[in-house]
């Protein structure tokens, strides 16, 4: 049975990274069904971010993708 474990610090800004990624899309053609789909996954991977502790940082003046609450 797996220990219940925080989950690391880089996955956290690895994830982050992904969120940011997410902003690239919208110069590109995508369907509405795909829009929707796409918007709940980067939902849900910043959910992952604020359970955590932590949320996201979008100045691009600080070096961190994410910032302790």
């Amino acid at each position: 049975m797996k220990n219940n474990i925080d989950t690391e610090y880089q996955a956290l800004c690895i994830i982050s990274e992904m969120i940011k990624k997410f902003g690239l899309l919208h110069v590109l053609n995508i369907s509405e069904k795909d829009t929707i789909t796409l918007q709940t996954v980067r939902d849900d991977l910043e959910k992952i971010i604020q359970a955590n502790g932590y949320r996201m940082n979008y100045d691009k003046n600080i070096k961190n993708t994410i910032i302790k609450l």
